[in-house]
């Protein structure tokens, strides 16, 4: 993922991190990603046109840094790397600056419906996800480990229920993902884990 982006737009896209967990979505404007980008606002005109091709490629970085992130071999220890897959994506605690972020990638979201280009790439995010979880699963499930299930039902359930108990979470309460936690892990444990 960074050897397919220069320093240049990895900067742009750790300053976008940035202002969108400073200002959300609402507060976002060129101003305010090249208030936290350590070069000069021209250079951001130079690699991109607007505010909206920043984000379409900071979405694109988000999917590349999961995948790059969870490149699910097949682990000795499923069981710990889907721990590890449900912890990313459904922390049990989230502290303020991660919950800004993702309250600021939840107002991304919620923009996709009016655009085209946006709900493609919170598609690939989720796929990415989905993805992750079949993979962890038929690990599992060839080593033993896991209950021979529906890798692809299992897989729906899982990114539903991480992506709904986080949008739970960062909009009415912050501490149901430990609550949605509480729930799930027993029962992974029981329909699940061996």
């Amino acid at each position: 993922m960074d050897g397919e982006r220069s320093e240049t737009e990895l900067e742009v896209m750790e300053a976008t991190y940035a202002a969108l967990a400073e200002h959300g979505y609402a507060g976002l404007t060129i101003q305010t990603i090249a208030d936290a980008f350590p070069k000069s606002k021209s250079l951001l005109y130079y690699h991109y046109d607007d505010k909206e091709a920043i984000l379409h490629d900071f979405l694109d970085y988000l999917v590349d840094a999961f995948r790059a992130t969870f490149e699910f071999e097949r682990t000795d220890d499923p069981r710990e790397t889907l721990g590890e897959l449900l912890e990313a994506l459904l922390p049990r605690d989230i502290g303020d600056d991660e919950r800004a972020f993702r309250v600021a990638v939840l107002e991304l979201l919620v923009q996709a419906p009016h655009d085209a280009s946006s709900a493609e790439r919170f598609a690939d995010l989720y796929a990415a996800i989905y993805d992750g979880f079949v993979t962890v699963l038929e690990a599992g499930i060839e080593s033993g480990a896991f209950e021979p299930v529906d890798v692809e039902e299992a897989a729906t359930l899982l990114v539903a229920v991480a992506s709904g108990g986080l949008t739970w979470s960062i909009t009415v309460n912050q501490s149901i993902a430990a609550d949605v936690r509480d729930v799930l892990d027993p029962f992974l444990e029981a329909e699940l884990y061996r």
